[in-house]
């Protein structure tokens, strides 16, 4: 699978890519500066130059699945990368018939007033912005909110139930995560909360309950049918054989066979 993520040059995303290389996976990497793109290709990915504040839809061309995982390093870029950004990445996606999408999130993203912190509530205002745009996608999309993101030592598990526990991942199981994701078609239009835990990632992933089936709106046939007047008795023949559904017919009775002509077209010709 040819996956694009966006951010691969930040720490998520570093992890993110070679743990996608890793698993047999080609990449390519949105990354903005040559230096980085190096880096990138030193490990086997593809680099793509790009500006996340600008167009990067073009970067979707060709892909199967794209993962943002990026984030603003200055307050004044939250809206135009952590929300704008996301939003012209998953909508990119969807135009170009990629089979995935994963939006890297945050815990609170569904609350973000609720933040006491104005630079934490403005980071969430922006992940609840693309959020919603990502939410709008007739695609299959993952939201994955993380905890606070932590370079600890990897340990593999992790819960999706949150409970008041410390709101807490390392970025090596949440890169983890991302890619245990891809891998599931079931997890597709669903928000899944993600910190550290006490199964193991696969196990934790597979318990997420599938998204319900979408409503299918009454048409009113079957009441239609419901109102329909019951045979008539006198219409019906009780000797009557069933007619022959390999045989055409018309009015009261079978068609009679057609006859294809088979005659040499050109008799004389040797």
């Amino acid at each position: 699978m040819i996956v694009l993520v966006a951010g691969a040059d930040g720490r998520l995303g570093r992890l993110l890519v070679t743990s996608l290389i890793a698993r047999g996976h080609a990449v390519r990497g949105l990354v903005s500066t040559p230096e980085q793109a190096a880096a990138l290709g030193a490990v086997g990915a593809t680099p793509l130059l790009a500006d996340l504040r600008g167009d990067v839809e073009w970067a979707a061309v060709g892909c199967d699945a794209a993962v943002f995982a990026a984030g603003a390093r200055r307050r004044s870029d939250l809206g135009a990368i952590d929300g704008g950004g996301a939003a012209k990445l998953a909508e990119a996606a969807y135009h170009y018939g990629l089979g995935r999408f994963v939006l890297c999130s945050a815990v609170g993203a569904d609350r973000p007033e609720r933040s006491r912190a104005v630079l934490l509530r403005e980071f969430l205002r922006a992940k609840w912005y693309a959020e919603q745009r990502v939410k709008r996608l007739p695609m299959p999309w993952t939201i994955l909110r993380f905890g606070r993101l932590s370079d600890t030592s990897r340990g593999g598990r992790i819960t999706t139930a949150i409970d008041g526990r410390r709101l807490m991942i390392s970025r090596h199981d949440a890169a983890a995560t991302v890619v245990e994701a891809l891998a599931r078609p079931h997890l597709a239009h669903r928000v899944v909360e993600v910190v550290q835990g006490d199964r193991h990632i696969g196990e934790a992933l597979d318990a997420v309950q599938p998204a319900p089936l979408p409503r299918v709106p009454n048409s009113g046939l079957a009441l239609a049918q419901a109102l329909n007047p019951p045979p008539d008795p006198d219409a019906l023949f009780p000797d009557a054989a069933p007619l022959d559904a390999a045989v055409d017919y018309e009015g009261e009775g079978a068609l009679p066979p057609q006859v294809i002509g088979n005659d040499d077209p050109a008799p004389n010709s040797p």
